[in-house]
Parts: structure tokens; C-alpha cells; sequence
């Protein structure tokens, strides 16, 4: 079969988006590579590459923490007290290796909001790449009005008895969201790793903070122990996403996006099979993963 075909094969029973791209080769494989879909905390990779664009922040520079911009969601930065003060570079580290919700609004702000992020990705060339919300808005989004201003207590207890909103702007595939394709988000990936985006010291930042990412059971997850991946999952609802570059070997690297979008309103009040659900499609992702690092690992650069 052929890689594509395999891809096919591995994705059915829910909706998702691929594209893998060897970069030595140029070799370019896709499905549904051109539609969008919501990124979830993915598009905190266009902010880490953003920030390193404009280096307008020092890396050592501190930000000090305020409860004003605590997020809900993933991280640690919430619980902490206000005052304590990471560098710009803890930021984007916790941005990225744990999805910290409150480091990634902190950054958009030192940034200019999420539309100089969403200009950035214009500027280069990617133009279906929208960011219009940071994490707190986005999040807000999965409740109705009347609950998303209350205290968080309050917020989790409406959520044991109703599902999130699933018919607003969180989970449209229109510009008022945080939207990309795979193809654009691997077109990224592709620009950071040839200097397109930063070069130098700059760049090899961004790689090393996504090198040192936690969350490693969806792409990666089916990878031997010795191949190290450089990605971003996402999380919003029904959508379990990673992107990222596998480093198969020295001069050997396969860039690879999924997208995913399932059945999770079918199972919101039902957590045995949400967890049978959530294993399924990320076992699903992992197996994409590894299709891909075995399509390449014998490739000749």
C-alpha cells in the first residue's frame, strides 16, 4: 500500500486532517491536507515562531505574573502567586512543553494581541492560519454566556450536567477562529526548520523548546525510544491534535500534522468511554506517526 493509502486506512471512523512531508526528499503525502480545522493550543506553535521573528522581547527579560491574566485549562502558571516573574524564555517553554494557558496569554499579550500573530502568518505566505482569540477567550467560548464570567468552582459544576457549546466560534472553521490546515501548519514547520522564519541562536531556540515537549502520546507515541520529535498537540472538544518535525536521522526528518475531529458529544457525560474513545484516536494518531517514520527511515538524503 502506499503511504497515503495507509494514512486512509488508519483514520477512519472519525474526520481528520494529514499531511506529511519529508523534507529531504520533498516528497509530499496528504488527506484533507487543505482543510481547516479549529488548532487547539497547535496554534501556540504560531507564537513561538512569531516571537521569534520579531524579537522584540529578550529571552531573559521577566514578566512578572498577575491574576488578572490567569487562564483556565492546562499549566501551572495559575496556581501560582502573583508576582512571581519567569523570563520571556520560561514563557514560551511552558507555552509549549506543558500547554500552560497562562504563560501562552502572557506571551500574546508582550506580542500585541493575537491578530499581530495571525499578520505574522499572513506575512508569510500562510494565509489560512487565523488567530483571532487567546486561550482565555477560546476557552470561554465552550460556555454559554450566562456561565462563562462565573467562578471556575461554579464553571465545573455547570459542566457535570451539560456539554460544552458546540455551535460557537471555538469550534468554527471560519477566521473568527483559531483555524489552520495541516498543509499550513507543515508549511511552517518546513520554514522554521530552513531558517525562512529566524536564523541563527533564534532559531535553534525554538527548536530546543519544542524538543523538550511533555505531552508525547499522540504522534510520537508509537516512535522507538532513540527518535526524538520537535511538536505541539491541541486539545479543544472533539479535536486531539499534534504538530511537529520527526527527527528519523541526522539528514532524515519527516514533518507531520494531524488534525482530528470525533464523535465527543456522543460520549461528554459517559468517562469510560470517553477514556475508550480518546485511547482509540490517539492510538490512531500514534500509528500515523509511525507509518510515516517507517515510510522515511530507510530514505537516502
Amino acid at each position: 500500500m502506499s503511504l497515503e493509502n495507509d494514512i486512509r486506512s488508519v483514520i477512519r471512523g472519525f474526520e481528520a486532517g494529514v499531511a506529511v512531508w519529508h523534507i529531504e526528499s520533498g516528497e509530499q503525502v496528504e488527506v484533507n491536507g487543505s482543510r481547516p480545522f479549529p488548532m487547539a493550543s497547535v496554534f501556540k506553535i504560531p507564537i513561538l515562531a512569531t516571537a521569534a521573528r520579531l524579537n522584540k522581547i529578550g529571552l531573559d527579560d521577566r514578566i512578572p505574573l498577575t491574576d488578572e491574566v490567569k487562564s483556565m485549562g492546562s499549566g501551572v502558571l495559575r496556581f501560582f502567586q502573583p508576582g512571581v516573574s519567569p523570563t520571556f524564555r520560561d514563557l514560551l517553554t511552558l507555552m509549549i512543553i506543558i500547554s500552560d494557558n497562562t504563560a501562552t496569554d502572557m506571551n500574546i499579550d508582550l506580542l500585541g494581541g493575537p491578530l499581530v500573530i495571525e499578520s505574522t502568518m499572513h506575512d508569510l505566505g500562510l494565509n489560512d492560519i487565523y488567530i483571532k482569540m487567546n486561550c482565555k477567550d477560546l476557552l470561554r467560548g465552550l460556555f454559554p454566556p450566562e456561565i462563562r464570567d462565573l467562578p471556575l468552582d461554579e464553571i465545573k459544576a455547570w459542566s457535570d450536567e451539560h456539554d460544552v457549546v458546540r455551535d460557537g466560534v471555538t469550534f468554527a472553521l471560519t477566521p473568527e477562529n483559531n483555524i489552520s490546515s495541516a498543509n499550513s501548519m507543515n508549511k511552517l514547520l518546513h520554514m522554521l526548520y530552513n531558517g525562512e522564519v529566524v536564523q541563527g541562536a533564534m532559531k535553534d531556540e525554538v527548536f530546543d523548546i519544542l524538543h523538550k515537549q511533555q505531552l508525547n502520546q499522540r504522534l510520537p507515541r508509537f516512535l522507538p525510544s532513540n527518535v526524538s520529535m520537535a511538536h505541539k498537540t491541541g486539545t479543544i472538544g472533539g479535536h486531539y491534535n499534534d504538530s511537529g518535525i520527526i527527527y528519523i536521522g541526522e539528514n532524515n526528518h519527516a514533518i507531520v500534522t494531524m488534525f482530528t475531529a470525533w464523535d465527543a458529544a456522543a460520549v461528554w457525560n459517559n468517562p469510560e468511554a470517553q477514556y475508550l474513545r480518546v485511547f482509540e484516536v490517539e492510538s490512531a494518531m500514534g500509528t500515523v506517526g509511525r507509518i510515516g517514520y517507517d515510510h522515511f527511515r530507510d530514505t537516502s538524503a
